[in-house]
């Protein structure tokens, strides 16, 4: 699945906090705004009213663009965003989170594990709470918070809404907007080691400042690189040879489908291809993994080839693959998880994805000429497996314990090298 990307766009995504922060609300005709939005979704969209009636989305835009007076633009789009949520459209979207200035981002971010929801990094001067368990803001509980900004996301599946609740936390304007606010500041309730509930006021930060992160003893497997588009290790000891793709995107990808000169400072999907069929004609091999845990999409052509040739490969035997999914898997890290659930007996580990299997995507979008709110909508549906799951849920789960990530423990590897696929 191709995202359309163009230099031109990216520059206006440069400077579109300028465009918003310059744009006051109440010069905006919200009526013409709002109703062209809707007029533009239901023609553009392939198929925007597939489980909400068109009258019931026409109806709640009225509603919102009859009280705008008031209202800032960002309260605005918040609304207009949980409209197009209730839709059920993951991929449709007004991107209201450009309207955030960094200045307005609390100094700390988060995880949610297992066991809770957890800081694992902070302003130094913050330094108390780092590795502290999060369990309310300014006298409200998590839970309550959590039920408001949820309806912001398409009610798919509790994996979705997991992988982006933390960072929207941190959003202070989203806080306000919800009633969470403080006036001089946001006071975060946590749990110490004891479990007594403390509480530390966290100010907006003026500038720049040093950052700590909580120190595991070691990362787990998975989390070491992150950032890298694609990366591989063997592990001698296990004969394990360890495949992470964390983009559906590269070097190639960006020269076919995006910007030639941004193309120059990605990493090249060919040479990687190559290295790996070098390591596993090289190589004792008895178990393959495919890390897909933290691929939130991009282009599922270049995953689909390459999955081909490594099921043609000497591997393409029952229980020597295993695909590690979890609550960031989505989009065409989706069409890619199938692509092995469909041609070979992969075992999948990891927790269920974030993204459902059937789902509508190829994302094109447009800009609002007054607002300059930018609108995501989706071109086509992808029907992947006969059945509508709202999530891929592994043969193996294996949710991680934030005591666990501080050990260096990596409960899908650890399942993985346990792991005794029993062969017909």
């Amino acid at each position: 699945m191709t995202d359309s990307r163009s230099t031109p766009f990216l520059l206006f995504l440069l400077l579109l906090p300028v465009l918003l922060m310059a744009q006051p609300a109440e010069k905006i005709d919200w009526h013409y705004e709002i109703d062209l939005l809707g007029r533009e979704l239901a023609r553009k969209h392939c198929n925007l009213f597939y489980q909400t009636d068109s009258t019931i989305f026409f109806s709640a835009l009225d509603h919102v663009a009859n009280r705008t007076s008031e209202q800032s633009l960002f309260d605005i789009s918040v609304q207009l965003q949980q409209i197009i949520a209730s839709m059920g459209d993951a991929h449709t979207r007004i991107n209201y989170h450009f309207n955030i200035d960094a200045g307005t981002i609390l100094p700390l971010d988060c995880y949610w594990f297992e066991d809770g929801i957890y800081i694992l990094r902070v302003r130094i001067e913050y330094h108390e709470i780092l590795g502290k368990k999060l369990t309310g803001i300014n006298g409200f509980p998590l839970e309550r918070i959590i039920d408001s900004l949820a309806t912001l996301i398409v009610n798919d599946n509790p994996y979705l809404f997991k992988s982006q609740f933390p960072r929207m936390i941190t959003w202070t304007p989203l806080l306000d907007h919800f009633g969470f606010g403080g006036q001089n500041g946001y006071e975060l309730e946590y749990e110490d080691e004891q479990g007594s509930l403390e509480r530390v006021l966290v100010k907006l930060p003026e500038e720049d400042g040093k950052v700590v992160n909580v120190q595991p003893e070691k990362l787990p497997l998975g989390w070491q690189d992150k950032k890298s588009y694609f990366r591989d290790c063997y592990f001698q000891e296990d004969q394990i040879y360890y495949i992470q793709y964390n983009k559906c995107w590269s070097r190639e990808a960006e020269e076919t489908h995006g910007s030639g000169a941004s193309a120059l400072f990605m990493p090249s999907f060919k040479e990687f291809e190559k290295q790996v069929f070098q390591t596993i004609k090289k190589q004792k091999i008895d178990k393959l993994v495919f890390d897909m845990r933290f691929n939130g999409g991009g282009n599922s052509a270049q995953g689909t080839k390459f999955i081909k040739k490594l099921i043609k490969s000497r591997f393409n035997g029952a229980g020597d693959f295993y695909v590690i999914v979890g609550r960031q898997t989505f989009s065409s890290a989706i069409i890619n998880t199938v692509d092995f659930m469909k041609n070979s007996e992969a075992v999948i580990v990891g927790e269920g994805t974030g993204g459902r299997p059937n789902h509508y995507g190829e994302v094109k979008r447009f800009v609002l000429p007054e607002s300059k709110l930018v609108v995501n909508y989706s071109t086509k549906y992808f029907t992947l497996l006969e059945e509508d799951l709202p999530s891929i849920s592994p043969d193996i789960e294996t949710p991680i314990h934030f005591e666990q990530f501080i050990k260096g423990t990596d409960p899908a590897m650890e399942a993985i090298r346990n792991h005794l696929f029993l062969q017909n």
